[in-house]
């Protein structure tokens, strides 16, 4: 349930991969009330109880939408904002700076973004910009908490569809997660038709495509040509 949260993936993922050797809190170091010999990581987070009890509630209307819901109060959008950033859960973040930016203001919704542009802001803006099934994605915030580690996806995946390496690295659909924190708009048609697979002769399987835009078509934009026609993802 945590896994939204980036900044706590070290320790949901404690004893694994390349956070096998993450120090957590001994037996002696965990609060009085806190269970001991119970094999599973601890650490200790800056957020008092009452907020950390909000931000469970919000993550749970995140993945069981239609059980829970979850209304944002404006006493609390300062606590929460804190917390969002204590956890790096951007869903969250976004949901508390909606009031005047978020989701609205990043994402480019009156044009599509052209590849030249994804191209130039990697090289020379200290950007990263990834496209998935013609969705442009900045995970540059999020690039060092990349449980897979901070160069794999600079080294595999930049200036081309990184869609087949998404569906070949991540198993679980709970990456789906966090791509609306990313998403900043869509790559231009002109420029789908040219751009490069990640993987020589690979394609992504239409099952997960299937799945991917499922999860996706809720929030993508829909951009409008001069003549009229919409163009919404690459097919």
């Amino acid at each position: 349930m945590l896994a939204p949260c980036i900044k706590l993936t070290k320790y949901v993922q404690a004893g694994r991969g390349k956070y096998k050797d993450i120090p957590t809190l001994t037996d002696d170091e965990r609060s009085e009330d806190a269970p001991t010999g119970d094999g599973c990581p601890h650490c200790r987070v800056q957020i008092d109880c009452c907020t950390f009890d909000r931000v469970l509630v919000f993550i749970a209307s995140l993945l069981f939408p239609d059980e829970q819901t979850f209304v944002l109060d404006p006493s609390e959008v300062n606590a929460m904002a804190d917390a969002a950033e204590a956890l790096g859960l951007m869903p969250l973040a976004d949901l508390c700076t909606s009031q005047t930016s978020s989701f609205d203001s990043r994402v480019r919704k009156d044009e599509h973004i052209r590849l030249a542009e994804v191209m130039k802001r990697n090289d020379e803006n200290d950007e990263l910009l990834i496209i998935l099934d013609g969705m442009v994605l900045d995970i540059t915030r999020w690039i060092d908490e990349h449980p897979g580690g901070p160069s794999i996806i600079p080294t595999q995946a930049l200036n081309i569809d990184c869609t087949v390496f998404f569906e070949m690295y991540h198993v679980s659909r709970q990456s789906f997660l966090y791509l609306k924190s990313f998403y900043i708009g869509e790559l231009a048609p002109e420029d789908l038709t040219k751009l490069r697979n990640g993987a020589e002769n690979i394609e992504a399987s239409e099952g997960f495509l299937q799945s991917l835009r499922s999860y996706t078509t809720e929030w993508r934009v829909q951009i409008r040509e001069t003549q009229g026609d919409k163009v919404h993802k690459s097919l």
